[in-house]
């Protein structure tokens, strides 16, 4: 005997009105019974025509029903029921199991198939397994919106702090590094200061930003390389203010030229980073 669920369970379903559809109206009046006794909203249709139009009238999250029916054929029932409502589940049932396939029912869109005759505890089970199906589903679909409101607040976060940084660094920073520029220095200095204003900038308008998502694996280094190969500077130069070898310097061009898609183009490097827009 089939135990009755409590209110809270009810509750807690995601599945609260079902259709019943069979041209054996016995077989309708025994479903509903113990739809409605197993807690569910039940209402019934014992031909496809009036089936499609409660469909169309009521709201329902399952409907489970014969797939030989006088009128129309399961299938193509079933067609026209995920026609009216695509988020819907169906059940379908039938004698003649060697008519369609359970795969020929799967795929035509049906969340499960029971032969006739069955017991009552397992259909209740397959209806229990859809309903868990459909609160993944649903909790799934909700934490994505989460995760969405979550992701647009820290691009609107990462926005607002890059809009303080570049002020303060316009404002508060970059004013001196002009009359740095401006100054009596050696020229040793003047080259430090020239690459002090170059990655201030870029600070305010990141370089890999302005690259396309296959190059955002370029290192912090060839970065490094790549400014000053945009400045103007050769390689003993940037070996010099990098603190590497000559064949290091050697090296990292023939990475970027590989990540940036030059490596058989005959592009001048220099000119195809001056081109990249770092503003």
């Amino acid at each position: 005997m089939l135990e009755r669920d409590t209110d809270l369970e009810r509750e807690e379903r995601e599945i609260k009105s079902v259709l019943a559809v069979d041209d054996e109206q016995d077989i309708c009046v025994a479903l509903t019974k113990f739809l409605r006794s197993s807690g569910y909203s039940c209402e019934s249709a014992t031909d496809s025509t009036n089936a499609l139009e409660v469909l169309k009238r009521d709201s329902f999250e399952l409907v489970i029903s014969d797939i030989r029916m006088a009128d129309m054929d399961g299938l193509q029932l079933l067609r026209e029921i995920l026609k009216i409502d695509p988020g819907i589940d169906t059940i379908m049932m039938t004698g003649y199991t060697g008519i369609y396939t359970y795969s020929d029912i799967i795929r035509a869109g049906a969340a499960d198939f029971i032969a006739k005759p069955f017991q009552l505890p397992e259909l209740k089970a397959k209806i229990e397994r859809i309903d868990r199906e459909r609160k993944m589903k649903r909790e799934l679909q909700e934490m994505n919106i989460a995760i969405g409101v979550l992701l647009q607040r820290a691009k609107r976060e990462k926005e607002e702090l890059g809009a303080v940084v570049t002020s303060n660094i316009k404002e508060l920073v970059l004013p001196y590094v002009e009359k740095l520029k401006n100054g009596h220095l050696a020229s040793e200095y003047k080259t430090y200061v020239e690459i002090l204003d170059t990655n201030l900038s870029d600070i305010c308008a990141p370089f890999l930003n302005n690259l396309s998502p296959g190059h955002t694996h370029i290192s912090p280094m060839e970065v490094q390389v790549a400014n000053l190969i945009k400045v103007g500077k050769r390689n003993k130069e940037i070996a010099s203010i990098l603190g590497i070898s000559l064949n290091t310097v050697t090296t990292y061009r023939y990475r970027l030229r590989t990540k940036l898609g030059l490596k058989q183009e005959k592009v001048n490097l220099r000119s195809f980073l001056s081109s990249i827009n770092f503003k």
